[in-house]
């Protein structure tokens, strides 16, 4: 049994991570700034400091958000590096961004950097360039890349949610050995298939997420427009990131909902019969492996991590990332031939299959005992 701290700023999957720790037997706290209620862990296994997360919120709210981020990482994580001093631990997985001054001052016997995401430089660099060809500034984080580039050298370890992610920390010079892989899991008992496919006609589409430039949500628009509503209707689901909207409004022939709960979303989203995820970059891509489950057929770019899970043509359709035309290639692939739908959507619930959470807690465990 190990003594574990897991530190996030926010949530992300470490809620999981923390049940996974707990059932394998390890004695495992959460360090996060958002308040105890947000989580289903024994509150006396939570150590909460909300003021970072507040000072974010607020200067998100008054256009401050990159000078809000920047605070939050720094203050979060000084409270993090002297609250772990006291409860050192043998083994501290944190989160990127948030785990500087820890991984400065080592308190525990060994320190795993979590990264959600592709490398920071690489990410970075896509999306200035997608910004400036849509006219909009991205954010500078500069404070954000500095604080991540120099905890990928002091981390002992760095785990990464896929093997295209950890390719982009080994074409930018981290040693391959020092990274390993984690993939997320699905929620089968909630995402799954109807019993028999939805009636082809129209092919329903859908994206669920947050509508953004990052997640390529433009080259969806493109690449859908030109279809008539008896072949194709488009559905978007999600949040809309404010640089997005003027976007968004250049386009019309699509039904938007605003964010749903997972229970509704898992609902909704089986009524379709393609799920295209056009990310620009994503380190995992879970809504990707949630429409599998649920019996969709997916179109992803190949900057999706869990597109390591679609396995070509096997079960899905991949195509480069910021190509419209492609993406149009494909849809008119699938209204095309029948049989291939439904041959995909077949092959896509099956490999969906072994992507559930005990495979995360299994491969957790080969690493945690590493």
């Amino acid at each position: 049994m190990k003594k574990v701290g897991i530190a996030v700023g926010g949530r992300f999957h470490s809620d999981f991570m923390y049940q996974s720790l707990v059932r394998l037997g390890h004695s495992t706290h959460l360090f996060t700034s958002l308040p105890k209620n947000r989580f289903s862990i024994p509150k006396e296994n939570i150590w909460s400091f909300i003021i970072p997360e507040l000072i974010f919120r607020f200067s998100r709210n008054v256009g401050l958000e990159s000078q809000g981020d920047a605070l939050k990482m720094q203050l979060f994580g000084k409270y993090l590096s002297e609250r772990l001093g006291q409860y050192q631990p043998d083994l501290f997985v944190g989160w990127s961004s948030f785990s500087l001054e820890t991984l400065q001052r080592k308190p525990a016997k060994f320190h795993i950097l979590m990264r959600d995401s592709a490398h920071i430089k690489f990410q970075y660099d896509l999306l200035m360039e997608e910004y400036k060809k849509y006219g909009h500034k991205f954010p500078a984080r500069d404070f954000c890349l500095r604080r991540e580039i120099e905890e990928y050298s002091l981390a002992d370890r760095i785990w990464v949610l896929s093997n295209f992610a950890k390719k982009t920390f080994v074409d930018l010079g981290v040693n391959s050995a020092k990274i390993d892989v984690l993939p997320l899991g699905v929620d089968l008992d909630r995402f799954k298939p109807m019993e028999s496919a939805p009636v082809p006609v129209p092919l329903r589409l859908i994206y669920f997420g947050i509508l953004s430039y990052r997640k390529g949500v433009q080259y969806l628009l493109e690449a859908t427009k030109d279809f008539s509503p008896r072949q194709v209707e488009l559905n978007l689901i999600g949040a809309v990131e404010p640089d997005f909207k003027d976007c968004l409004a250049k386009y019309s022939h699509f039904n938007y909902q605003g964010p749903m709960l997972q229970s509704e979303l898992a609902k909704e989203i089986r009524k379709h019969h393609v799920f295209v995820f056009p990310t620009i970059e994503d380190g995992f891509g879970q809504t990707l492996i949630q429409a599998m489950a649920s019996g969709l057929v997916p179109i992803t770019t190949t900057h999706c991590g869990a597109a390591d899970f679609t396995f070509l043509e096997s079960a899905g359709l991949r195509v480069p990332a910021r190509s419209s035309e492609q993406i149009k290639e494909k849809i008119e692939k699938l209204l095309s031939s029948p049989d291939l739908m439904f041959k995909l959507r077949q092959d896509s619930i099956l490999n969906a299959q072994s992507l559930n959470w005990t495979r995360y807690e299994n491969r957790l465990s080969e690493l945690v005992s590493h």
